[in-house]
């Protein structure tokens, strides 16, 4: 970039834009289409020690993956919820990575306060683990008005306001502009006041959740006013190709 904006930090989603592909075959041809980083979703069923060799022999930054799916709006799954991070973390060790991915879980059907008292509860008991291995946990607001019926978060704004609660630079927000679209819309208005609070974005063309030169979407002027405020963090692109994976990739470091 010229005029001394810094570039923008991409990372490819494997289980999206490669999905059923081998994983370390994914890993070379993201590395082949010029980008620096990967994320994925589960660890637990891919061949992490693959995955570790493959990154260090093609030069590649694991950017981000999930800890394990437990649910952070039902008390008595906290201790659960708390050992699938500590595995996690081990793993975000072998792997360097210093970003893990949280969803919040579904909504029990509870009251509405006492789920959330239940997920602020459970992330400030993250705090120590995450301050003393170094790594970041991003929970994610998803759209329940399509792809995820019956979850708990969805809201920009509570999210953000979460993380206030929380009070540790350990917990962030992941601010998927895909979910955000469907979800509530205003996409630079909502994030980057926040931009401070977000430790990963996620980018996948609306409606579709295709690539990112399809939809309603104008990614390069939100590349742009994200790379202006001052945004450092990884952007996620985690999206179904509908062509050839590489050419909608191309199409992103072409802008």
């Amino acid at each position: 970039m010229n005029g001394g904006v810094r570039s923008m930090k991409y990372s490819v989603c494997l289980d999206a834009v490669y999905a059923g592909g081998d994983v370390a075959d994914s890993m070379r041809r993201v590395h082949e289409a010029g980008y620096g980083a990967v994320e994925f979703w589960s660890w637990w069923d891919k061949d992490c020690e693959a995955v570790a060799q493959a990154a260090e022999r093609l030069g590649l930054q694991i950017a981000a993956f999930c800890t394990k799916f437990v649910p952070l709006t039902e008390p008595q799954a906290r201790a659960r919820y708390l050992e699938g991070l500590r595995e996690s973390i081990q793993v975000a060790g072998r792997l360097r990575c210093n970003t893990l991915i949280t969803q919040t879980g579904p909504d029990t059907g509870a009251p509405r306060e006492e789920q959330r008292q239940c997920l602020l509860d459970g992330l400030r008991a993250c705090v120590p683990l995450l301050e003393e291995s170094g790594v970041t946990l991003v929970v994610e607001p998803l759209n329940t008005k399509l792809n995820h019926p019956g979850y708990f978060l969805s809201a920009s704004k509570e999210a953000f306001d979460l993380i206030d609660e929380v009070g540790a630079q350990s917990v962030r927000v992941l601010y998927d502009i895909y979910h955000q679209q469907i979800t509530e819309g205003d996409i630079l208005r909502s994030l980057l006041p926040n931009l401070d609070k977000a430790g990963h974005i996620h980018a996948a063309g609306a409606p579709g959740r295709h690539e990112l030169t399809q939809g309603e979407l104008n990614y390069p002027n939100i590349f742009r006013q994200l790379r202006a405020a001052g945004y450092e963090g990884y952007v996620g692109l985690e999206y179904s190709p509908q062509q050839a994976p590489e050419e909608g990739l191309r199409a992103v470091l072409n802008w």
